[in-house]
Formats: C-alpha cells, sequence, structure tokens
C-alpha cells in the first residue's frame, strides 16, 4: 500500500510539474506574442504618421512656392528680403497651426541656400551639392520628400519654384520631430528621435541636445527619464536597439526603428517607450483603441499626398484601384503628373484586365496579362 501512495505521489508531482512547464511556456509565448505585435503596431504608427507629415509639408511647400513676393526676390537678387517675407509668414503660420516649428529656406539653382526663415537677415549662403534629392527638383521640376540631416535636420520637403516657365530656385521646409513625439504621447507612448551625430550639421538647432553614445536626440521637447534609462542599458541591450529590436524590463517595453533618408541610408533611429498596460493596448487587447489609432490618419488626402522614392513622379507607383478610386481626388496642379503616370500604368494592361478592373475593380492576385490598348 505504501509502495502505491508513493509510486502515486511521484506520478502527481511528476504531472504537477509537467503542466506548470506547459503553463509556464504557454504564458511565455503569449508575452512574445504580444511584444512582437506590439512591435509591428508602432511600426505601422511611425509609417502612418510621417506620412501625414510628408502631406501636410507638401501641402505647405507648394503653397509658399507659389508666393509672388519670394520670386520677386530671388529675380531681384535679394536674400535680406527673402529671409524677412519667409521669418514673417513661418511667423504667423506658427500661430494657425498647432505645430512647435516650421523651418523653410529657398535654395537657388546653383544648389546654395538663398534665403531662410529663422532669421529676418540671412547673409552668409553655404551650398547644398550633396543632395542629389534637390538636383532632381531643379531637373523635374516635381516636389521630392526625405529626412535629411542637413541644416535643419528633420522631414523635409522640396518643391520647385516656377516663374514664367523656368526654375528659378527650390522652397523647402523642414518639420522637426518634436510634433512627432506629442503625437506619440496622446497613444501613452514616449518616442525618441536619435540622430547619428556624425552626419549632424555642428551649427544645427539639435547639435548641443543630450548624447547618446554617438546619437544626438534629434527633438527638443524629450523626456529626460528616457535619456536616462536608454544611459544605463547595458552595452547587449543598446546593440540590440542599434539593431532595430525590442528589449523588455521590469516596467518597460522599448522598441528601435530606422530613420532612413530617400536613399535608404540609416541617418539614425527611433525608439520608442510603453509601459505594459500600453504594450497590451498597443498590441491589439483594445481594439476600439487600436482602431483609432490606424485610422486617424488613413485619408485619400493622406494616400494622394504621399511622396514616394526621390527618383520618381510621387504617382508612379499607384495601383490601378488607385487609378480608379482616387482620380477625382487630384489637384489640378497636380494633374498632369497624375495622368502621365495613370496613362503608363493602364497601357500596359490587356483589354480583359481593364474590362475587369472598371467592372469589378482590380485584384492583386490575378494573373498579370501583357498587351497594349489599341
Amino acid at each position: 500500500m505504501r509502495k502505491k501512495l508513493f509510486l502515486a505521489s511521484i506520478i502527481l508531482f511528476v504531472l504537477s510539474t509537467l503542466i506548470s512547464i506547459v503553463i509556464f511556456n504557454l504564458y511565455k509565448k503569449r508575452e512574445i506574442a504580444i511584444m512582437n505585435h506590439a512591435y509591428d503596431n508602432i511600426n505601422r504608427l511611425i509609417i502612418l504618421s510621417l506620412v501625414s507629415e510628408k502631406s501636410q509639408s507638401l501641402s505647405l511647400a507648394l503653397a509658399l512656392s507659389k508666393n509672388k513676393a519670394i520670386a520677386e526676390a530671388i529675380l531681384n537678387n535679394d536674400p535680406k528680403k527673402c529671409s524677412k517675407i519667409l521669418k514673417e509668414t513661418t511667423d504667423s503660420l506658427l500661430k494657425h497651426l498647432n505645430r512647435k516649428n516650421i523651418y523653410v529656406q529657398v535654395i537657388d539653382t546653383n544648389l546654395k541656400v538663398f534665403a531662410i526663415s529663422w532669421k529676418d537677415t540671412f547673409y552668409k549662403t553655404y551650398s547644398l551639392k550633396d543632395r542629389d534629392d534637390l538636383k532632381l527638383v531643379l531637373k523635374k521640376r516635381v516636389p521630392k520628400y526625405t529626412i535629411a540631416t542637413t541644416l535643419p535636420a528633420g522631414i523635409k520637403i522640396s518643391a520647385p519654384i516656377i516663374y514664367n516657365e523656368k526654375s528659378i530656385g527650390i522652397l523647402e521646409v523642414t518639420i522637426p520631430f518634436d510634433d512627432l513625439a506629442i503625437k506619440f504621447r496622446g497613444y501613452g507612448m514616449e518616442l525618441l528621435p536619435l540622430f547619428k551625430k556624425a552626419y549632424l550639421d555642428k551649427k544645427d538647432f539639435i547639435f548641443n541636445n543630450l548624447n547618446i553614445n554617438q546619437y544626438i536626440v534629434a527633438n527638443k521637447n524629450f523626456n529626460l527619464q528616457t535619456v536616462k534609462i536608454l544611459k544605463n542599458l547595458n552595452n547587449e541591450d543598446f546593440e540590440k536597439l542599434e539593431h532595430f529590436d525590442y528589449i523588455k524590463t521590469k516596467n518597460l517595453f522599448i522598441a528601435s526603428y530606422p530613420i532612413k533618408d530617400h536613399k535608404g541610408r540609416n541617418l539614425g533611429m527611433f525608439v520608442v517607450f510603453l509601459n505594459n498596460k500600453s504594450l497590451k493596448n498597443i498590441a491589439g487587447e483594445q481594439k476600439s483603441i487600436l482602431k483609432s489609432i490606424f485610422t486617424l490618419e488613413s485619408t485619400k488626402e493622406d494616400i494622394y499626398h504621399y511622396v514616394n522614392h526621390f527618383e520618381k513622379n510621387i504617382f508612379s507607383d499607384m495601383s490601378p484601384k488607385y487609378i480608379i478610386n482616387f482620380k477625382n481626388s487630384i489637384d489640378e496642379k497636380d494633374r498632369i503628373y497624375f495622368n502621365e503616370a495613370a496613362k503608363e500604368r493602364l497601357q500596359k494592361m490587356s483589354k480583359k484586365e481593364l474590362i475587369d478592373l472598371i467592372l469589378y475593380g482590380y485584384n492583386q492576385t490575378q494573373t498579370k496579362k501583357e498587351g497594349k490598348i489599341k
């Protein structure tokens, strides 16, 4: 009898141990799944936020590039007057827009800075001849998007200034990352953008910001506590973030994502901090919160204004479905670029594909058929 009881207790112990191990493994798998979902969703939020910033800065750059007073100042070779116009305009915009800072500069056809908005007097010019995207703005006369560390560092939209059908310069709008940080705080997260120090101009507004290893904090409204946390990480954890991964501390989930320019070069990284409650929400535990985040910026206007790779017409990668759905949303000023890209895209489709597109909408999974409209 005692042997049976002993054997039963051994079996019970083994079973309870196995169940405990299974439960622990399931818990760990669920925890990893939550972190993976959160990481992917934060990445989507960063992309959507950048698309929104591109859209707004593109609209602003296009509007300012058509300012007659700016064009006249360029033609009269009067950088002092042009800088004054830029400063007065941006000061007025900042009063009416919910933004911390907007930097505007005019670049001449030799790719030298002609005037700036952050001072009403400007005498020392500097060259931007290393900016290939600016060369294409002059050559193709279309706006281009990039994130750059040239003074001032940030999100940049460059639009051609056209006068009497000739390019006389470039109007460039730069948006710093401060407003992006504010947006993330609204979702219970802290965003810390970091630029590699080696890429920054020593005269830049952010050059004297706090350093973290070889990086400089790229916004002025950063949370000091997040900087301290990064500085206190061990080398292994920091290297993990440099490889665009995530780590988990006792109270925080910390994830990183690359900051890339128009050539795909890594200029630094976005580091995002959130607590355990926010982690579950962002991972999708509360669908209503997640839905509000990912539908907030997803409008036709945002999609239309998305500026693609620097060497292309901004509409060149649109799908046939985009052509059908958004053809009436295109502003008249950009109609020529839309029509050019639409014609090129549709001419590559067969008659059957065109009929299917009109009747049923475009199906990305269908077999591609070669053919031209005759």
